[in-house]
């Protein structure tokens, strides 16, 4: 019998290597998970993120028959928390329920224990957390469009509370100050919550926050919704405008994703954004979640991929424009 030519068994080998990572891949799917997972959420336990990722948990734990454990792990702008599962071995078993400030903080810190680009799979797009400008009731403006223009008449007047410099509420306050042509005095607190407290009590008259917690005080007249930073109108509050109405493109909110470590077998990012869509497709979910002014979105591991990459950009060019630092 002559011996098979070199590119022939070069191709048999191949095709065998193929039909290998095919069965893998196989079984990998059919037996994901077959242990406990680890869901890290980079905040403190008891906050709108941590009980979102916890009811998250609680369904993927129902689902794919293996107990999902929540551990906080907060700090650093959420850098400690991201950072670990980037480091964590890519099998699947560890993942990490965040916001999208790995779209932020590499142009806010000069180093970074992680790379965003690089070292993370993403799987999919949990939900959007669109931000309300509230008022004290002591600012003469009924309306989004009468605020712009006692700004516009008074620059530098009204003061805007933000949890912090370089969060998200601190950009959308710059991104705002940019469309309309104004100039807000932004106070910064360590947290929405002590911001909120003196937006009550008058010491600030702005503050840019999630429905959660200030919806009380605008049902009982406390606060003024003077406008939504989603791109439409939301039904909690359908008689605040979008700003986009307004101002088109203007978006800012707190967004929700689930990433695994890069290299994290295809099966297993593909089962768990699987489970992800069942989460986000069940109406008793969703009505409870829009209730409370968060859009649950869904979508591909690749939608969420050109998503970060947009966010990426757009939140870089702010930053950069006004030389927003954090270290």
């Amino acid at each position: 019998m002559q011996r098979l030519a070199l590119p022939l068994r070069s191709m048999l080998r191949a095709a065998s290597l193929l039909l290998l990572t095919v069965c893998a891949a196989a079984a990998t799917a059919q037996t994901y998970p077959d242990k406990p997972v680890k869901l890290i959420v980079p905040y403190a336990a008891g906050g709108f993120s941590d009980a979102l990722a916890r009811l998250v948990a609680q369904r993927f734990t129902e689902s794919l028959g293996q107990t999902v454990v929540v551990e906080n792990k907060p700090g650093a702008s959420t850098n400690i928390g991201f950072a670990a599962v980037a480091k964590s071995p890519p099998d699947g078993y560890t993942l990490v329920f965040g916001t999208g400030a790995p779209t932020i903080n590499p142009f806010l810190f000069s180093k970074m224990p992680y790379d965003a680009e690089r070292d993370f799979a993403p799987i999919g797009r949990v939900a959007d957390l669109p931000y309300v400008l509230f008022a004290h009731p002591s600012v003469p403006a009924a309306t989004f469009k009468e605020l712009i223009a006692y700004c516009k008449a008074h620059p530098g007047k009204l003061n805007i509370g933000t949890p912090g410099n370089g969060t998200t509420p601190h950009l959308a306050v710059k991104l705002l100050e940019e469309a309309a042509g104004i100039s807000l005095q932004s106070v910064h607190y360590k947290g929405n919550g002590p911001a909120l407290n003196d937006l009550l009590g008058g010491q600030i008259q702005l503050l840019f926050d999630g429905l959660q917690q200030p919806q009380p005080f605008v049902r009982s007249g406390k606060l003024k919704a003077l406008a939504v930073a989603s791109p439409q109108r939301i039904p909690s509050l359908p008689d605040a405008p979008a700003i986009a109405e307004t101002y088109p493109g203007y978006e800012a909110m707190t967004w929700y994703q689930l990433l695994a470590p890069a290299g994290t077998p295809a099966p297993a990012i593909a089962k768990l954004n699987a489970e992800l869509r069942k989460f986000i497709d069940d109406p008793a979910q969703r009505a409870q979640l829009l209730a409370q002014g968060a859009v649950l979105r869904g979508g591909t591991p690749a939608e969420l991929a050109e998503y970060t990459k947009a966010e990426t950009a757009r939140w870089g060019a702010i930053i950069k424009k006004n030389r927003i630092q954090l270290d």
